[in-house]
């Protein structure tokens, strides 16, 4: 895999191509005689908050999104966009690197009608039509609302967000980068135990907790089916997990987020905040 993605199924969602761009890429490597260095068991706090009320908004908020960026011509139903968003959205947009201040900044306060089409042509590499934009759009908020992991995120007002899990601090974390010889792209924090997860046939099944901080090795030998990642345990071992297929699936330690509010109508997404590369 020429990236560090988290694409599982089920509860934590699809990851699809438009949002690839998000992802930034993995750089980790063993060392020259094949082993892997080790490193501490690390377990973040990672405990879901979100009520009853706020999983069923987001899961049917998912289903809208998912018919309408599957829908083709006149199958395609109108825009969820009313159902999903506030009026406005606020749209933040971070660095995929590690830094000791890492934040998200503010863009801009969308409305919502526009939210899909502007998040679609930003995933683009060219510009492209209106409705190819807004389905593109509505992928990468379906998929920033699969992630799980929901909470209260410090860095964005205490908002309750996706993909949001206890951070250590930088100090630490760039010790840790330093220790394995690896950067921050490598590194995920598990979705769920090791034992949920799909491995290759006949590799070694690993023990991990969910919120588990790991990383992928990316130079491991490739497997040619897809989509298979090489998890590094604390103790250097290592086995193919399935990155597409299944459960089991990681969030990049600097992560995307999508950020919800109660409104008198109900749940709604109001803050969707987007880690990019620069291009």
């Amino acid at each position: 895999m020429a990236r560090f993605r988290r694409v599982a199924r089920g509860r934590f969602g699809p990851v699809l191509a438009a949002i690839a761009m998000l992802m930034p890429m993995a750089a980790d490597a063993a060392s020259d005689d094949g082993t892997r260095p080790g490193y501490e068991t690390i377990i973040l706090d990672a405990d879901d908050t979100a009520n009853a009320e706020l999983a069923r908004f987001m899961e049917s908020a998912g289903r809208a999104l998912w018919r309408f960026s599957s829908g083709f011509g006149k199958s395609r139903p109108a825009s969820p966009a009313g159902e999903v968003f506030t009026e406005s959205v606020a749209v933040y947009l971070g660095t995929t690197e590690l830094t000791p201040d890492d934040r998200f900044d503010l863009l801009g306060r969308i409305p919502r009608d526009e939210v899909l089409a502007m998040l679609g042509q930003m995933a683009a590499d060219e510009p492209i039509r209106t409705i190819g934009a807004q389905a593109g759009g509505a992928r990468i908020v379906n998929a920033l609302i699969s992630d799980g992991m929901t909470r209260p995120n410090v860095q964005l007002r205490e908002e309750i967000c996706t993909a949001s899990f206890e951070r250590l601090t930088h100090t630490r974390m760039t010790a840790l980068l330093e220790a394995t010889g690896t950067t921050i792209e490598a590194w995920g924090v598990a979705a769920a135990p090791g034992d949920e997860a799909d491995y290759l046939r006949d590799s070694l099944p690993l023990r991990w907790e969910r919120g588990q901080l790991l990383h992928v090795d990316l130079d491991a030998p490739p497997i040619r089916s897809c989509c298979w990642g090489y998890v590094v345990m604390p103790d250097g071992s290592g086995s193919y997990v399935q990155f597409a297929f299944g459960r089991g699936a990681f969030l990049p330690y600097l992560s995307s987020h999508a950020c919800f509010t109660r409104t008198p109508d109900g749940w709604r997404v109001s803050t969707i905040a987007l880690r990019m590369r620069p291009r």
